[in-house]
């Protein structure tokens, strides 16, 4: 709920909009912490970006390199923005929440 009210606040979305937005971002993160997952957000130029992302190490051999405790809390820059390991990238990559448009797996 925190991230709900967060969202309709700072980025002056309708409720029930923030509501599934936050919905999303915790479903994406929960996802993440286990496997790989498909999603789709709007990028800062306003293009999709279709992404592969996880937040579990085991899932990357490029991850290992990196010397990070994945929590939930974590990479949290403002408090909407989330890292992710990209698969495609090969590296860390980041959504905004207010842009997460759908979670495909």
């Amino acid at each position: 709920m925190e991230l709900a009210h967060y969202l309709e606040a700072e980025y002056e979305l309708e409720w029930s909009e923030a509501l599934r937005k936050a919905h999303l971002t915790k479903t994406i993160l929960g996802l993440m912490g286990t496997s790989v997952v498909r999603f789709t957000y709007r990028k800062q130029d306003g293009t999709l970006r279709e992404a592969r992302g996880t937040l579990c190490r085991q899932m990357s051999a490029g991850f290992a390199a990196y010397q990070f405790v994945m929590l939930l809390e974590v990479f949290i820059w403002p408090r909407a923005t989330f890292s992710y390991w990209d698969m495609d990238k090969n590296g860390f990559r980041s959504f905004s929440a207010d842009r997460l448009i759908e979670v495909k797996s």
